[in-house]
């Protein structure tokens, strides 16, 4: 009974000296004054986070020669900030303060902004709240404002996939193999007589020693055993005749062309399996495609040879041809001009009777096939870009992977294997996250850079391992250069959308992805714009989702009151990454549920 008592004295002792202290019972009152934030949930934005603080004070509270200071502070690690502090006064208090009135209380307010830091997730921001008048001064106990700071514009990340050009997105960019199908064509041409349309191999033109060149050499072509793409036939008449005779020994000159080349092929076929000792009749014959044309008189090859002919008059004579309303009339001059020249008629027009037979194979003696195997077999038989068209072929990443190193090897003045090694190896970081592959990148890229500097292929690619190994500025200058770049530029409006990210420019950075869809930067970004529904749409349709992309959901449940989202995304995150336990235990997003059971279950 005595200790009782002596507790209430000493009470009573401290209550008259806080009364006598000046400020009176705004000391015990002080609870009743209100200091919020006007938006709890204070986040990082362009390395910046904003505040704005209300209060308000009771009637009765504040007396008129009493001042108070309310200091928005930093409450981290052990470490107080303070930031711009409000100033509030009584009604006769000489300061400089918001003007508080005893009778009827009164509102106050202050906003500022801070540079945020690292591990500001869990730092709070505290009212520090000083009071005085005259000699006499209180300080009160801190009001807690904010719990943790949501940081969750550092969520951007990247999700590169493998591409043969760059497109909205971050891709993993191949150096081209540079291999081309290209055809070869050789030609024989045949030549008939005046009017006439069966074949004469001892026509004069026939037998000339040109005619006879072009013939063998089509037949050794032949003979090379190249794939037949198609065979083009063409038949031409000479114009000094009737324009419908001539059309119709266009026509059976190509007949007859296309009769010699089956008898030459079949020759050929015949000689090919004596050779190869097979029976004619079991042979797999080619099919051979035909595309024959008969377009009639050649009036161009015309033109062509009398301008190149020795004739002095000939362009008074192609002036006179070229004058004439119709064929007819052209053909009639042509004749009589063959009278008085007869270079037209012994010269000119011969040639023209003739049919064009060309053979069209590609210029490689290998077959896709072919190239396919011989990289496995015998590689050193393939030319540098038929090796890279071989691993272009190649469908299994990991043999891929091995085709390009092994290039790289041999052909080490040549920038594409080693990039494109790397590509591979980077797209194995991402899905296994071996660290000694993603190194192992990096050096490759350093090689094809150092072979063709300023490339913007290789530039993307070292952009993307930079990101990958943490170093986001770094990553950012790499895709700006490859933007620039001297050789291969390559446009990085999506990439370069995580500065605008970076600086809190949210608006800007979904231009510049050109609102991606079923993207999770794109998500990210309209989180941050508070663009909620838009949010869950564009994580709802994103494919293939990944541990960042369930996080990134949990966050978004979070901030919309949606709790059983919250676990069951934050769950699959764990689930395929268990490094975001730790991440979420330090997340403002969650200070809400971070006290629930299933949340700490989740995060243990």
């Amino acid at each position: 009974m005595r200790r009782n008592f002596k507790v209430i004295l000493f009470a009573g002792f401290v209550g008259l000296l806080l009364w006598g202290c000046g400020l009176g019972k705004m000391v015990p009152r002080y609870p009743e004054v209100s200091i919020k934030l006007d938006n709890e949930n204070l986040e990082n934005k362009g390395g910046q986070v904003a505040y704005q603080v209300k209060g308000t004070i009771p009637p009765k509270y504040m007396k008129k020669k009493a001042t108070m200071t309310v200091t928005p502070t930093i409450d981290y690690n052990g470490q107080k900030i303070a930031l711009t502090p409000i100033e509030l006064q009584g009604q006769k208090a000489k300061a400089k303060g918001t003007v508080i009135n005893y009778k009827n209380g009164g509102n106050f307010s202050g906003s500022g902004s801070f540079e945020f830091k690292e591990g500001y997730e869990q730092a709070n921001l505290v009212a520090a709240t000083v009071a005085n008048k005259k000699k006499a001064t209180h300080t009160f106990d801190d009001v807690v404002l904010c719990e943790g700071i949501c940081n969750s514009a550092a969520l951007m990340d990247i999700n590169p996939t493998l591409a043969e050009k760059a497109g909205n997105g971050t891709c993993l960019l191949y150096g081209e193999h540079g291999y081309k199908a290209e055809l070869i064509t050789n030609t024989a041409v045949l030549y008939f007589a005046l009017n006439k349309s069966d074949l004469n191999m001892n026509l004069q033109l026939n037998k000339s020693d040109a005619a006879k060149k072009a013939v063998a050499d089509f037949a050794a072509f032949m003979r090379e055993g190249r794939k037949i793409n198609k065979i083009v036939i063409t038949g031409w008449a000479s114009p000094e005749g009737e324009e419908s005779l001539n059309q119709g020994l266009s026509e059976k000159r190509a007949e007859q062309g296309k009769k010699w080349f089956e008898k030459e092929f079949d020759k050929y076929l015949r000689e090919y399996a004596k050779e190869n000792k097979i029976k004619y009749k079991d042979l797999q014959k080619p099919e051979i495609v035909f595309d024959v044309t008969s377009p009639g008189e050649d009036w161009t090859g015309f033109e062509r040879d009398l301008q190149a002919s020795n004739i002095a008059e000939k362009n008074q004579i192609l002036n006179v041809v070229r004058s004439q309303p119709n064929g007819a009339l052209k053909e009639e001059k042509i004749r009589n001009m063959t009278d008085i020249y007869p270079t037209i008629a012994d010269i000119i027009l011969p040639p023209l009777r003739r049919v064009e037979i060309s053979m069209v194979c590609p210029k490689n003696l290998f077959t896709d096939a072919q190239i396919a195997e011989l990289i496995n077999t015998n590689p050193d038989t393939l030319s540098l870009n038929e090796k890279l068209y071989a691993a272009y072929m190649e469908k299994d990443l990991a043999k891929k992977e091995t085709i390009y190193k092994a290039i790289a090897e041999k052909e080490e003045s040549d920038w594409r294997a080693y990039n494109n090694a790397a590509i591979l190896e980077i797209n194995n970081y991402v899905e296994n996250g071996d660290k000694a592959t993603l190194n192992a990148a990096m050096k490759n890229l350093d090689k094809a850079a150092a072979i063709s500097p300023s490339n913007g292929i290789i530039l993307n690619n070292q952009a993307i391992g930079l990101f990958l190994q943490g170093d986001t500025d770094a990553a950012m200058q790499k895709f700006a250069e490859a933007q620039k770049a001297t050789t291969n530029p390559i446009s990085q409006d999506y990439n370069l959308a995580m500065n605008q990210i970076k600086a809190g420019n949210y608006e800007a950075a979904a231009k510049a992805m050109n609102n991606k869809t079923c993207d999770y930067n794109m998500a990210l970004v309209q989180l941050l714009q508070k663009n909620y529904t838009a949010a869950q749409s564009t994580l709802d349709c994103v494919a293939q989702k990944d541990a960042k992309t369930y996080y990134l959901a949990a966050v978004l449940a979070a901030r919309t009151k949606n709790e059983a989202n919250v676990y069951s995304n934050l769950e699959q995150a764990v689930k395929l990454d268990a490094s975001y336990k730790a991440k979420a235990k330090k997340d403002a997003e969650f200070k809400k549920y971070k006290k629930q059971s299933k949340f700490q279950e989740i995060v243990k």
